[in-house]
């Protein structure tokens, strides 16, 4: 591509910082106001869409599920925002600014507009649309990149992968293994178990002590897992144990989890078909998963890809940090 040179993308790069510092985004409290710059994101968007719910945030932010929770859990409670319950459906939640969220906005907005302001008043008008036409671009080749990324995730881990040798394989190339766990593992892995438990988006426990951890995934006959990068860090894991005892002890069981930063990268998937192909090498004949989070969409979608079907819904299933409810599905896949 003309002028994609390694000294103009430096360039771009070196720019952009110097807008962040200039802006005094690197301060997290915005100009003293004590206020987050994703608290000041999440704060706008309820400003202009009436009544979100978590996931509406999260796809205008481009956050996962777990990150909008605890943006969400911390701007209830600093009194920023409130959760509204629908009076037809207690399972629905929507979420709205208080009077301390519009004035703890009316105090920042301002200060960020004159701020604008001021800097385009030192330019000319032909700079100023040289100025709005390249960011709008700049933004337009961000989104074009991060839609490109997901799909080309989606299509790599998607396909069916018939054998453990081909998804150590493909693990491998990403820079990951996956190994039965060790002691070792134990610090590593109850961190991830701890972030995740404490986000309240995919686990129903309510602790998120080490004595849970050991009771959720540690059992007689049970198996625990370790993803790992390269270097030896903990990436993820799962456990994989029967479902059931005497005679419905052929139905697998199994939750897995993946640290924060790891997400998106298509490890998830690639972990749930190896526990698929290790419960079925195990004399299984079925995975089911007792509670499913209706809200978490995302895995919803990912164990439906690979073969589960929801075969039951338990209303208010979930009580949600916030105090509202939300529905849990069994899901089934035959081995």
């Amino acid at each position: 591509m003309n002028g994609l040179s390694i000294d103009a993308i430096n360039e771009l790069r070196r720019n952009a910082r110097s807008v962040v510092r200039e802006l005094g985004l690197l301060n997290d409290a915005y100009f003293e106001i004590g206020v987050t710059l994703a608290e000041r994101h999440l704060l706008i968007e309820l400003t202009t869409c009436s009544s979100p719910t978590m996931g509406e945030i999260a796809e205008r932010l481009l956050l996962d599920k777990s990150t909008v929770s605890r943006l969400i859990s911390n701007a209830v409670k600093k009194g920023y925002i409130e959760c509204i319950v629908d009076k037809k459906d207690k399972r629905k939640r929507f979420l709205k600014i208080t009077k301390k969220g519009q004035e703890t906005l009316n105090a920042f907005e301002p200060i960020a507009f004159n701020q604008t302001k001021e800097a385009l008043l030192t330019l000319t008008d032909e700079e100023i649309g040289t100025i709005h036409k390249g960011v709008a671009l700049y933004a337009k080749g961000l989104k074009n990149s991060r839609v490109q990324s997901q799909d080309e995730t989606l299509s790599r881990h998607s396909k069916k992968i018939e054998s453990l040798t081909e998804i150590s394989s493909c693990l491998h190339q990403m820079g990951y293994t996956l190994d039965l766990f060790s002691e070792k593992d134990e610090q590593g892995l109850y961190k991830i178990f701890k972030e995740v438990v404490d986000s309240g988006s995919q686990f129903p426990y309510e602790c998120s002590s080490i004595e849970e951890f050991h009771r959720q995934f540690f059992t007689p006959q049970g198996q625990v897992y370790v993803c790992h990068s390269l270097k030896g860090e903990v990436v993820g894991g799962f456990y994989l144990k029967a479902n059931y005892s005497g005679r419905s002890s052929h139905i697998a069981n199994a939750a897995y989890m993946i640290c924060e930063r790891y997400r998106g990268k298509g490890i998830g998937s690639l972990l749930i078909k190896a526990s698929l192909h290790l419960a079925k090498d195990l004399g299984f004949h079925a995975m089911q998963f007792n509670m499913v989070l209706s809200e978490n969409i995302l895995a919803v979608k990912l164990y439906e890809r690979l073969g589960f079907n929801i075969v039951g819904t338990i209303p208010q299933a979930v009580r949600n940090p916030d105090g509202g409810f939300q529905d849990g599905y069994v899901m089934y896949c035959k081995l």
